[in-house]
Order: C-alpha cells, then sequence, then structure tokens
C-alpha cells in the first residue's frame, strides 16, 4: 500500500511539474502532492476498515506494550488525536511529531501562518480537554 502510494505521489508530481510557481520550494510542492496522496489512501482505506472491521485478538493488540509504554497509554493519545478535526491535527502533528517550522507547516497546508498558529493552539487545546480524566486517573 506505502509503495503504490509513493509511486502515486510521484507520477503526480511528473504530471504536475508545470505547476511548480518558485524556485526553491519544491520540495513543499511535493509534500502538498504526498499529502493530499495519502489523504485520499486514508479515506479509502477508512471506508473499506468500516466493512470490514475485525474483533480477533483485540484483547492481545490493548494488553502489548508499545516502546516501553503501556498500549492503553499509546491508545488514549491516538484515540484522542483522531477526535481531533482534521486540520488541527495536522498541524499538530507536522509541528510536534516531524518538526517542521510553522512557515513550512503554512506553505504545505496552504493555510496562513497564523492560522496555523491557532490550529495548533486549538488542537493542544482540545486534546487536553480529551485527556484530562484519563490523566487524572493516573494520579
Amino acid at each position: 500500500m506505502a509503495n503504490d502510494i509513493y509511486q502515486d505521489v510521484f507520477v503526480k508530481a511528473y504530471q504536475s511539474l508545470h505547476t511548480i510557481r518558485e524556485s526553491g520550494k519544491e520540495a513543499n510542492w511535493l509534500f502538498r502532492i504526498a499529502r493530499n496522496q495519502c489523504l485520499n489512501a486514508m479515506k479509502s482505506r477508512q471506508r473499506s476498515e468500516r466493512r470490514l472491521t475485525n474483533f480477533d485478538g483485540l484483547q492481545d493488540r490493548l494488553s502489548r506494550e508499545h516502546d516501553g509504554v503501556e498500549y492503553d497509554e499509546v491508545q488514549h493519545l491516538r484515540d484522542a488525536l483522531d477526535l481531533l478535526p482534521h486540520e488541527y491535527r495536522e498541524a499538530l502533528l507536522l509541528a510536534e511529531f516531524e518538526g517542521f517550522s510553522l512557515k513550512e507547516i503554512a506553505e504545505m497546508t496552504g493555510a496562513s501562518l497564523s492560522n496555523v498558529k491557532v490550529r495548533i493552539h486549538r488542537a493542544k487545546l482540545k486534546l487536553h480537554t480529551i485527556l484530562e480524566p484519563i490523566l487524572n486517573d493516573y494520579e
């Protein structure tokens, strides 16, 4: 699946070479193509997963450890991130987990710099609200 998306990105990039507007912005242009291809694949995958929900081995998956962190804690974070609106989640993940600057995120997503800042701030507030009851249980 990932190899198919990877190949599709470069085919799409080749077909869209004429749309590059500024020299020096090729990486952001390519990232935007890759982002759109991944979003399309995720939407397609989610539709098919809804049809093929499989509960076999659920208990095993819930009790596993993930890099020294209990799987439940990792899953709580993933679930909380999934509850965020797409724009908030994307901006937060690009900034906090991928290390992109706010300016780079704005260029990649087509949002203004101030909008990226607002999205990240709101994402953090929503995450705090979602995870607060769970975090209080650990105290």
